[in-house]
């Protein structure tokens, strides 16, 4: 992207349900994991989550975040692949998808299909935003 252009889409949970509704999901049979946001402001290293993203990791809601707990969480190879992704989007303005596996503070292992795009401010990254979604069963 690296534009400075920011797409927003909205989705109501019913936009998001109605195509699973067609499929046989009935009222109280679990739903498939939805993507949670967050984003992290390039300059402090500081960290916004939705609920969905605290769920997943197993962190209480509303904890305070440090972005250095959040990255020991993921594996050591996930690690890797995060920073190697993450610094080419933010010197490129490149979005990207990755598949990661984190240890969640209760000890489960997780897999995770992870997104993020940057946000440009007057020529400059500064912020990185995207969707968190748990794939273990897929």
């Amino acid at each position: 992207m690296g534009n400075g252009a920011l797409t927003v889409s909205v989705l109501t949970f019913g936009m998001l349900i109605q195509p699973l509704l067609g499929k046989g999901l009935r009222a109280g049979d679990p739903l498939i994991p939805l993507p949670a946001a967050w984003e992290c402001d390039l300059a402090t290293e500081a960290l916004r989550w939705s609920p969905g993203v605290y769920d997943l990791f197993g962190v209480p809601r509303n904890e305070p975040l440090s972005r250095d707990d959040v990255v020991g969480m993921y594996t050591p190879e996930s690690q890797a692949l995060l920073a190697r992704v993450r610094n080419k989007a933010v010197a490129e303005g490149a979005s990207f998808t990755i598949d990661v596996t984190i240890r969640r503070r209760d000890g489960a292992l997780r897999k995770m299909r992870l997104t993020a795009d940057v946000q440009f401010e007057n020529g400059r990254p500064v912020r990185l935003y995207g969707t968190k979604q748990d794939v273990t069963d897929e």
